[in-house]
Formats: C-alpha cells, structure tokens, sequence
C-alpha cells in the first residue's frame, strides 16, 4: 500500500520542491472552499466543482470536486489526506473516479503541500501531474467557529459554518471537525454571457433532432424513414430555430441551453475527528475518521438534450441502456417517430 510518506522533508531541501500554503494562508483567502483554494493554485489547470455542466468529465458530478494539476484530468493527480490516499468516488467525472475534494472539511486543514512535478515512480500512475497533500491541524488547541457568506448576482448566495475543537496534551491529542457550506442555484438565464442567439454562437446548445418540450426514444436519434432528421412541425411556435441539419435537410435548432443551471443547488457536509498517542519505542498511534454527505437535489437540463449521460452507466435507470430514462407510452412529450425510425416504438 502506498502511503504516501516520501512526501516528507524539507519543502526546499526535496529534489522535487513542494509548494506549501499554511492555514494563515488560507484565512487570509478569506476562509475558502476546497474548490475555490485548489483552482486558485498556479499549477492548477481547470477544476470541476465551480462549474459543473457543459463538460462530457462532469457527467453525474454535480456537486463534487477535484484537483487537475497540469491539464492531464483529475485522475492523474493524487489527492492524499495526512499522506494517505483518499477514497475516490466512483460514481463522478464520467464514471472516472476520482477524490471529491468537497468531502474535505476546510477548517481542519493546517496546511496543503502540492508536488506539482510528475511522482508517478513514487507513487503510481494517478500521480503524473502530481501530488496535492492536505495536513490537519494537529498542534491547534480550543474552540474555534466560523461563518462566511458570499453574495452572487443572480443567486441567494454560499455560506458555510464551521466549527473545530483540538485539545493537546503530552502524549496525545484530538482533532474534531465539522462543517456545512451551501451553494445557491444559479440559471444560465441570469447570464447575458450564457445564452445567445442561434447568429450569434450558432455552437451555443442548438439542438438539430428534437424539440424543447419532448423525450427523445432510444434508436430513434430523430430520423424520419427516410433517414432524414424529422423536424417538428410546431419549431418556432416552442421557440425554435428553423435550419437545416445539412445543405438541404431542413431541421428544427431548439435551443437547450436556457433549461440548464451553471451552477446546481447544493448541500454538503463533512465531520472529520483524529486521535495521536506517542507510545513508548518511537511509535505513533494514529486514528482518523471522514464522513461527508453531499446533496444536489435538483439537476436542471433540458429533457431532449441527446447527450444527456445521467444516470450514468454505473447507475442505469434503464438496464443495459446507459444514459436512459424511462418514459411511459402516454407521456404527451414523448415524440411518435415512425417504426421504422425507431426499433424500440
């Protein structure tokens, strides 16, 4: 098992210098999430958390983070907690798996070291881009607690509270954690930025083989017998955009990017508690214990999106059909291809 212990010695002494922030660091940041202080290091290249849509590595994300050192992927960089690895979480970044940085608690943490050169003869191929090590408070003593509010244009705002206890004695101490941080929703409509028309940014979530307000079938991929798309006859009565899929294929552009949030309503909590014993001969007695919960009630996208990936293939609502829903034969919203053009019909 690999420990992650050649992380230790001097920051400055090492062959591989290793970037250091210290919790003095971090309170002058203004008391940030994980996510606000892993995207803000220099060698970091794109952290998925901040934003969570709009990105094939967010399918079935919502509401977890992680670190990308380098711009290889967040599975390319180790996340370890007090030199050891962290479990990863199956079921993020497209079924990748990789550490949720959410499930750290942001007042326990002393220090963060960051390796940003490649370790993987050290500690394997998920440590390419390098090694981020969060370092618990160990040496903090008393009761602290913390509140912080972020007000955002067009959303209710983030707050978190916070609070930590560490006790000290000669031969022991304990660490106690707890937090809870809040993220408000935030729509895509509440950014002029985020939603143009189809002559503006004729990339901006144009949608060529179904309407706004529809299911789209499995195998139906909206071709008429013909093999044509089939373009709904009420487009710009639901607000859509009359074009053509090709040079002389007529088709219905409805624009799915107003149904989606840049940011998803969540909730996430974390309690974290270490015990340390100085036994006799040298040896260090270490207990240590995570628990994080994360909820994201709501995922707001568009229902005839076609690369809509969630359930993911590891969570299928549908067996054997990944990225399925089930929709009833009566829904009013499920478009009636023709068999033909839909096996499943």
């Amino acid at each position: 098992m690999v420990t992650g212990s050649y992380i230790r010695g001097g920051v400055q002494t090492n062959a591989l210098p290793v970037d250091v922030l210290t919790a003095e660091d971090l309170q002058r940041r203004g008391s940030p999430t994980v996510v606000d202080l892993l995207k803000n290091l220099p060698a970091s290249s794109g952290v998925l958390g901040d934003s969570n849509q709009f990105d094939n590595r967010a399918l079935a994300s919502e509401g977890t983070g992680s670190v990308n050192l380098r711009g290889i992927g967040p599975q390319r960089t180790l996340v370890l907690l007090n030199g050891r690895r962290m479990p990863i979480n199956p079921a993020g970044q497209g079924g990748t798996g990789v550490v949720d940085t959410n499930m750290i608690p942001v007042a326990a943490i002393g220090r963060l070291e960051v390796l940003k050169d490649g370790a993987a003869a050290t500690y394997g191929s998920d440590a390419i881009a390098g090694v981020v090590n969060f370092i618990t408070r160990r040496d903090f003593k008393g009761l602290e607690v913390n509140a912080d509010y972020s007000a955002i244009e067009g959303s209710r705002g983030n707050w978190g509270l916070s609070a930590t206890y560490g006790w000290v004695g000669e031969r022991a101490n304990v660490l106690i954690s707890a937090g809870w941080q809040h993220r408000s929703e935030l729509s895509v409509r509440d950014r002029d930025w985020a939603v143009k028309s189809y002559a503006d940014n004729p990339e901006g979530g144009w949608n060529p083989i179904s309407s706004p307000h529809s299911f789209l079938p499995l195998a139906a991929n909206g071709l008429n017998p013909a093999g044509t798309p089939q373009r709904d006859v009420a487009c710009a009565l639901l607000g859509g955009f009359a074009g053509f899929a090709n040079a002389t294929t007529p088709a219905c552009l409805a624009q799915a990017t107003p149904f989606d949030n840049l940011v998803e309503k969540e909730e996430h909590y974390q309690v974290y508690a270490e015990v340390n014993f100085d036994l006799p001969g040298d040896v260090l007695l270490h207990v240590e214990g995570l628990w994080g919960r994360t909820e994201v009630p709501r995922w707001a996208t568009a229902p005839s999106y076609p690369a809509l990936g969630v359930p993911t293939a590891e969570a299928q609502a549908i067996p054997a059909q990944a990225g399925a829903y089930y929709v009833p034969a009566s829904h009013p919203g499920l478009i009636a291809y023709p068999p033909a053009a839909c096996a499943c019909c």
